[in-house]
């Protein structure tokens, strides 16, 4: 893998979109390799791109995405805001394809670019962005989408393409 990890979130969505049609081809490049093989490759990568990123110095995901909430955290969430959950749901949140998101862009819990309830967080921003699951291939949709945001998943999928000998 190339040594330099970017994080300048300018140029990485600027990135993006130039190589939106080349991410797409290496999707499809993807489709044709052993899964269990691009999973390993993609979690070598997980662990040493997200050890040179504080996630806490960065927030663009809460910039930019609107999580997946549960029936817990909107209790949770509700009590906190001294609100019953149906109040909480009917404020803050928005249901689409059959699940509840938190509905503000950017998320209404970010305070600069730190996560105001970090440690009471819903569990998809505690698993975001993903890069450490198996079945990455069966993800690089959503990697995509996430490539152009996150310095994690921009970082993961150029190693990946590096290390894969994919041609630009």
């Amino acid at each position: 893998m190339p040594h330099h990890i970017e994080t300048d979130l300018t140029k990485i969505k600027h990135l993006a979109n130039i190589r939106n049609d080349e991410n797409f081809r290496f999707r499809t490049f993807l489709k044709g390799k052993d899964g269990a093989i691009v999973d390993k490759i993609v979690h070598r990568l997980h662990q040493e791109i997200t050890a040179q990123i504080d996630c806490t110095q960065c927030g663009n995901c809460c910039q930019n995405l609107r999580p997946g909430i549960s029936t817990k955290d909107i209790e949770k969430f509700a009590l906190s805001e001294c609100i019953t959950s149906e109040e909480y749901k009917e404020r803050y949140c928005e249901k689409e394809d059959g699940i509840t998101y938190l509905k503000d862009i950017p998320c209404r819990y970010l305070n600069g670019k730190i996560c105001s309830i970090y440690d009471e967080r819903p569990d998809e921003c505690r698993s975001y962005p993903n890069t450490h699951k198996n079945g990455f291939i069966s993800r690089t949709w959503r990697m995509i989408d996430n490539y152009g945001i996150c310095p994690i998943v921009f970082n993961v999928m150029e190693g990946l393409k590096y290390e894969l000998r994919f041609r630009r």
